[in-house]
C-alpha cells in the first residue's frame, strides 16, 4: 500500500437523539474507529504498525464526545484557550506524532478528523438545517483554530531544529564553531561593560589521523565521540564546550582567569586520557590557555593565541599551557 491506495470507508453511524449523554460517549467511540480507518488509508504500509491505534483509542473520543457535546447540546463553539480541558486535549491529539510516524501527516490527520466529525453532525441533523448549518459553523470555526495552532507549533519545532542544527556539531552534539563566537562576542561584551573575565581553551587530540588510517572513520568518529563526552563531563553547565574542527575542540569558561582555567584543563586532560582508541593506546591531548583580558581583548587574538599554547604544549610533552600574554594587555590576574 502506498499514498495512492484507498480502503472502503465503512459506512457513518447516525447518532441517535434519545438520551444524550449515552449516544455521544458511544458514538465518539464508533467515530474515533472511523478516523483511524482513515489514518490508515493514506499512512503508507511500512508506517502503519508505527500507528499507535491503542493510544488513540484510548485518548480521542474524550475529545471528540467534548466537541460534539458542546456543539451538539450545548449549541457553542467549544473553548480551546489556554488552561481548558478541551485545549488540554487538543494537546495529547497532537502529541500523538511522537509515537509512529503521524509527524508529517497531522495537518490531514486533523482534516481527517474534521471530515469524520462533520459527517456524523450531519447525520444527526439531517430533518433540522437551520440547526445543521450552525453545527456545521461551529465545527468549522473550531477546526480552523486547531490547525492553525498545530502548524504554529509545528513551526516552531522547525524552527528549533533549523537553530540547532545551525549552532551544533552532528556528530558529537557540542556547539559548534559558529556558536562559540557567537557565545565568545556575548561575553566580551559582558567583560568591557563589567569587567568580568572569561578564560578559553583550545583541545588538540592526538592519535585520530592514526586511527581513521588504521581503522576507519568509524573508529575515529567513535573516539571524537569519547572525546565529546569527557568534555561534557568535566565541564561546568555555564560553559560552552564546542568542536571546531577534524580533532579541535574548545571550551569558553566564564568568569575564569587563566591560571583558574589551567585547572579545568587539567581535568580535561585527565578525562580524555582515559579514553582508549581503536588501537589500544590511551587518547592523548595538548591543550592551550588564554583568557580575555589577560592576553587579548579580540576573540580572533585569543584564538590565535590559544592555537600557539596549544602547540607549545605539543611540543614541549606537556598537558597544559599557557599563552604568552599580549605587551600591552592589561594585567587582570590579581583582581580577578
Amino acid at each position: 500500500m502506498d499514498h495512492g491506495s484507498h480502503l472502503s470507508l465503512p459506512p457513518f453511524r447516525r447518532l441517535e437523539p434519545a438520551d444524550p449523554e449515552r449516544p455521544l460517549s458511544a458514538s465518539a467511540e464508533e467515530l474515533t474507529k472511523d478516523w483511524i480507518v482513515r489514518l490508515v488509508e493514506h499512512t503508507p504500509l511500512d508506517q502503519i504498525r508505527k500507528l499507535p491505534t491503542e493510544r488513540i483509542v484510548r485518548e480521542v473520543p474524550p475529545l471528540i464526545e467534548e466537541i460534539l457535546r458542546a456543539v451538539l447540546v450545548r449549541g457553542e463553539t467549544p473553548d480551546i484557550g489556554p488552561g481548558s480541558e478541551l485545549h488540554r486535549r487538543i494537546e495529547e491529539l497532537a502529541s500523538l506524532r511522537d509515537e509512529g510516524e503521524l509527524t508529517a501527516e497531522l495537518p490531514r490527520d486533523i482534516a481527517a478528523l474534521e471530515t469524520v466529525l462533520l459527517r456524523a453532525v450531519k447525520e444527526r441533523l439531517a430533518n433540522d438545517p437551520n440547526a445543521l448549518v450552525d453545527a456545521v459553523e461551529r465545527l468549522i470555526t473550531l477546526f480552523s483554530v486547531i490547525q492553525s495552532g498545530l502548524v504554529e507549533e509545528l513551526l516552531r519545532e522547525r524552527s528549533s531544529e533549523l537553530e540547532w542544527l545551525a549552532h551544533t556539531d552532528t556528530l558529537t552534539g557540542l556547539y559548534n564553531l559558529r556558536y562559540l563566537r557567537q557565545q565568545m562576542d556575548h561575553l566580551l561584551g559582558l567583560q568591557q561593560r563589567y569587567g568580568h573575565p572569561f578564560a578559553l581553551l583550545l583541545l588538540d587530540v592526538d592519535g585520530l589521523k592514526r586511527v581513521n588510517d588504521s581503522f576507519g572513520h568509524a573508529a575515529g568518529d567513535e573516539l571524537l565521540v569519547g572525546v565529546a563526552e569527557a568534555i561534557r563531563a568535566a565541564t561546568r553547565s555555564v560553559d560552552v564546550s564546542a568542536r571546531i574542527g577534524g580533532d579541535e575542540f574548545c571550551v569558553l569558561a566564564p568568569h575564569q582567569t587563566a591560571s583558574r582555567a589551567t585547572i579545568l584543563g587539567e581535568r580535561l586532560a585527565a578525562g580524555i586520557e582515559q579514553i582508549e582508541s581503536a588501537d589500544g593506546n590511551p587518547v592523548g591531548v595538548s591543550i592551550g590557555v588564554v583568557a580575555c583580558p589577560e592576553h587579548a581583548g579580540e576573540p580572533e587574538r585569543l584564538l590565535e593565541l590559544a592555537d600557539m599554547a596549544m602547540y607549545a604544549a605539543k611540543a614541549g610533552g606537556e598537558r597544559v599551557k599557557i599563552a604568552e600574554p599580549e605587551p600591552d594587555a592589561v594585567e587582570t590576574e590579581n583582581g580577578g
